[in-house]
């Protein structure tokens, strides 16, 4: 196999995907965690040609979203059309050419320095058109499409190419585990790969989680020796559903593409990847552990941390990092295909989220009296040494009004124009009670934490405690992007 370079934040090189300890985490393995589910019909994806009956357009963008992209995709570009579209108070409409790309004439009139949302960018809006491809299909969850971006996940993003993809649901929030893609350039989601048809399903008895195969689980137990698990389609009494294919499940800040391999991966319980040229799925089990024999330390993924690739290593790299102990992390080589445990985490990177800048892992845990995070800092990690750093940072912040309750919501982006981060958490800045939401932006060279309210999503729906990482910057829009909620629209920040 060869070596994979894959997409950062702001360069070609970022590459994310969570992995954590079973025993650390809160709520989250394949046998408590209460919110996880099932899987859809594998060979029903949209193929280039049209497998699927001709869903998709022969144009290839008029439908709205429903056709499926071309495996890798083109660089980033414009449109060269002259419609604007138009701005109404917050909200941008495109304007588009003939071929369907946002019109650079149409990105010009968006105004600067404030948060603007962008009209027809909810991926509920592709409910209609997986309904119509699979007949019989229903998601069984409680949130259904919206719950693919909702359910804790995150997404795996190309910013040169300023595209991303999302995987998500499970539990009892989405069944849906179709992968679907956002192109800037369109401005529009379309169907990577559909997700397994429900209606194979039938007689199939669920629990209160999605996320969890029941036949899978019970042929694992029976055959403890098999590397069969409960986190896959597989179905000895019903053929069409075993497909193969991961169930939905919480990403978390896992799901990462891969720039060099061509594809969109997760480790979230198993290591998964799904080859955008071959349009299947393929798994790896950590540590080649049977399934019915994972735990914490025999390489059971769990699922609330952090993954990143190595280009000189050739191999991911997991952080489990979404817990309050010290954790050790792994890795997976993509030439000899081996498992090795690696360092140590620090305890202070719970829910924190994290940003790679060239050769460094950096952290940002929310300040809080009770965790051993205040005064703030920031933790690196440097790939080549393995060495942890930190750098303390200088701020107003009061102890007093730090929030120390249970919090998935911290919010980090590196601004490479800004030689700065910008971090949002709760703090009760008023001393109210209230702790709402308050943005900053993090000076690593000064090793100052300021607020920056210029940047605050507080009166635009504001930032969500479930963010992961759908908060990022692209060069290519010299922008900040929140993807807030499935059902809302994206939001983009012009930088002045």
């Amino acid at each position: 196999m060869t070596a994979v370079s894959l997409g950062r934040r702001s360069s070609s090189w970022f590459l994310i995907l969570g992995l954590a300890v079973a025993g650390g985490l809160s709520g989250c393995s394949a046998s408590d965690d209460p919110h996880e589910g099932p899987p859809s019909d594998g060979g029903t994806q949209l193929a280039d040609g049209g497998s699927d009956g001709g869903t998709q357009p022969a144009d290839g963008g008029s439908d709205g979203g429903t056709q499926t992209p071309d495996a890798g995709g083109p660089s980033f570009t414009w449109g060269n059309g002259t419609e604007t579209g138009s701005i109404s108070g917050n909200v941008w409409t495109p304007g588009r050419d003939s071929t369907g790309l946002v019109n650079e004439v149409s990105w010009e009139t968006v105004p600067k320095g404030r948060w603007i949302e962008v009209a027809g960018t909810p991926i509920t809006d592709l409910d209609a058109a997986v309904k119509a491809a699979l007949p019989g299909y229903r998601d069984l969850g409680s949130q259904g499409i919206s719950g693919v971006i909702n359910a804790y996940s995150g997404i795996a993003l190309d910013a040169p190419n300023a595209r991303w993809w999302a995987f998500g649901g499970g539990h009892a929030d989405s069944s849906n585990n179709g992968l679907y893609r956002f192109d800037m350039s369109k401005m529009r989601w379309s169907i990577e790969q559909l997700p397994d048809n429900s209606a194979n399903w039938a007689g199939v008895t669920w629990g209160n989680t999605y996320s969890t195969y029941p036949p899978a689980s019970a042929y694992a137990a029976a055959n403890p020796t098999s590397d069969v698990y409960s986190d896959e389609f597989f179905d000895p009494d019903r053929p069409a559903a075993s497909t193969g294919n991961p169930t939905a499940r919480h990403t978390y800040n896992g799901l990462v593409y891969n720039a060099d391999l061509q594809e969109v991966a997760f480790g979230v319980r198993r290591m998964w990847r799904y080859s955008l040229t071959t349009r299947k799925w393929t798994r790896h089990t950590p540590f080649n552990t049977p399934g019915a024999k994972y735990d914490g330390v025999t390489g059971y993924g769990g699922a609330a941390g952090w993954t990143f690739w190595d280009e000189v290593k050739k191999q991911y790299l997991f952080g489990p990092t979404e817990n309050y102990s010290y954790s050790r992390w792994w890795s997976f080589d993509t030439d000899d295909q081996a498992w090795k445990w690696e360092t140590v985490t620090p305890a202070v990177w719970f829910f924190a989220q994290v940003v790679r800048v060239d050769r460094k892992l950096m952290s940002f845990p929310a300040p809080d009296a009770s965790h051993d995070t205040f005064p703030p800092r920031m933790l690196s990690y440097d790939m080549d040494t393995g060495v942890w750093g930190r750098l303390d940072l200088t701020s107003t912040l009061v102890l007093s009004r730090c929030y120390n309750e249970y919090f998935e919501g911290q919010v980090l982006a590196y601004v490479p124009p800004l030689k700065k981060y910008i971090a949002a958490f709760r703090y009760d800045g008023d001393g109210d009670g209230s702790y709402e939401y308050r943005t900053f932006i993090i000076d690593p060279e000064a090793l100052t934490l300021k607020e920056a309210p210029e940047y605050e999503a507080g009166g635009f729906g504001g930032w969500h405690d479930l963010i992961k990482n759908r908060f990022f910057y692209l060069a290519t829009h010299n922008a900040l992007v929140l993807v807030r909620r499935g059902e809302e629209n994206l939001r983009v920040f012009r930088l002045p």
